[in-house]
């Protein structure tokens, strides 16, 4: 009996100790908090509390604290340098798919860790910190200190600090998108855009604001959304565009649409190569029977203000394709590349264009049951791809730095000089070199 208590005493003993024994990074956080405490004890001394620099001192221990889970690791990191970094906390790997990407993910108690496919930390999610709202709190403790400070125009240690709450919100945002928690990232977006309006940053931030209408409109919030968007265009911020077509849409949505018009052309004047814009009002115009003529307009506007910009003949020749006409899509996809002879865009549409149309022939010919007919459109086929040869043999030219390209426009020139190949061995050695080039390019057989 007595060796039996004296084991018992002993693992009793064992268990305590155990207990007891805590991890670098628990060690880490006791301190922490020790000093937290001190800090906020301070500031409640009346004449201390007063000043500048306790409330700059909370300020850092708490943001100290917020960062205390990632401390270490950092983007891009390998899989295993992180492990090493964190092995004293355990955890477990999974496989999830977020926004269509597939994540390796290491599970600790504290945060997820994201990897892409060959091991590279991507982005992690914090689900457990230290202290909840600890950055918050190190932002209100902050701004305390700044306007305590008489002098706090000539140092940079408030803004370095507020900047960098404002890129941890900004990045939890972004991490919680990628993560396809929407809720979470529009929180974020919106604590980054806020974190800017005050005395030490004194700016709007734009992006934020836009990427939280864009979480806003994910989360059911059109409303919202709409403010938001505004916001930024009243700010000078359209993300290339996009944030006209977005509010013009949600008007759409409501029924205005005076609104939906309005918004769409003070976006097309703007980014008249904006498709969203672009489409938008074109089938505004559709809709409502009316011609689009007032689109011409704009653009002929802007083109007589920038009559050397290739882009503004292409927008013009690819309206000219949604609304049927060929002739004139080709004649001003022609006419970009004729303005710029580096612009790729006019002329490799030109070449797509002849080449849609001889699958539309092709279809035709498929369907008609009448020799003579089907003969006839097969002449079609033949004089659409054959006038697809030169712009795409140009194309290819005009890409031989961007591989990706010039492979798409390999893959065109091959299967038309496919067809072609038996009728010259000139087409036969243009079958041949394009068909290589293809190969080359994409890795494809």
């Amino acid at each position: 009996m007595k060796r039996i208590f004296l084991f018992l005493l002993i693992a009793a003993m064992s268990f305590s100790a155990s207990a007891q024994k805590m991890t670098a990074s628990e060690k880490k956080v006791a301190s922490m908090m020790k000093y937290l405490q001190k800090c906020e004890k301070v500031i409640q001394d009346p004449k201390k509390g007063a000043t500048a620099e306790p409330w700059f001192k909370l300020a850092e221990a708490y943001y100290d604290i917020y960062s205390q889970p990632t401390t270490g690791i950092f983007q891009n990191a390998q899989q295993m340098e992180t492990r090493l970094i964190l092995k004293d906390e355990a955890y477990t790997t999974e496989e999830r798919v977020c926004r269509d990407t597939p994540y390796v993910v290491d599970c600790y108690a504290d945060k997820d860790l994201y990897y892409d496919q060959n091991g590279i930390l991507q982005f992690w999610i914090v689900k457990k910190p230290v202290m909840e709202g600890a950055l918050e709190k190190c932002q209100e403790a902050l701004i305390k200190a700044h306007s305590l400070d008489e002098f706090a125009s000539k140092t940079t240690k408030y803004k370095e600090l507020a900047e960098k709450i404002h890129g941890d919100y900004h990045n939890t945002g972004l991490y919680y998108y990628l993560a396809d928690n929407t809720a979470k990232a529009e929180e974020f977006f919106a604590s980054a855009a806020a974190s800017t309006e005050n005395k030490i940053l004194n700016r709007v931030d734009t992006i934020a604001t836009y990427y939280s209408g864009l979480m806003a409109m994910a989360n059911g919030k059109p409303d919202q959304a709409l403010d938001l968007y505004k916001k930024c265009l009243e700010a000078g911020y359209s993300a290339d565009g996009e944030a006209f077509a977005n509010v013009a849409e949600i008007y759409r949505e409501k029924g205005d649409n005076e609104q939906y018009r309005e918004y769409l052309e003070q976006g097309f004047e703007k980014y008249p190569q904006n498709q969203q814009i672009l489409i938008g009002l074109i089938n505004y115009y559709i809709s409502s029977n009316q011609q689009p003529d007032k689109i011409f307009d704009l653009l002929h506007n802007a083109q007589a203000n920038e009559p050397t910009n290739a882009s503004l003949y292409y927008v013009e020749g690819d309206i000219y394709k949604k609304l049927g006409d060929r002739e004139n899509a080709a004649k001003y996809f022609q006419k970009s590349y004729d303005i710029d002879n580096n612009y790729i865009f006019g002329i490799v549409n030109k070449a797509i264009l002849y080449y849609e149309e001889a699958i539309d022939f092709q279809d035709k010919a498929n369907a008609e049951l009448d020799d003579d007919k089907y003969n006839a459109l097969l002449e079609e086929v033949n004089n659409s791809l054959k006038k697809a040869i030169e712009p795409f043999e140009t194309s290819y030219k005009l890409a031989e730095n961007d591989p990706q390209i010039q492979g798409a426009v390999a893959e065109y020139l091959k299967n038309i000089y496919f067809r072609f190949r038996t009728q010259s061995d000139e087409y036969m050695a243009a079958y041949e070199k394009y068909n290589a080039a293809f190969k080359s390019l994409t890795g494809q057989e």
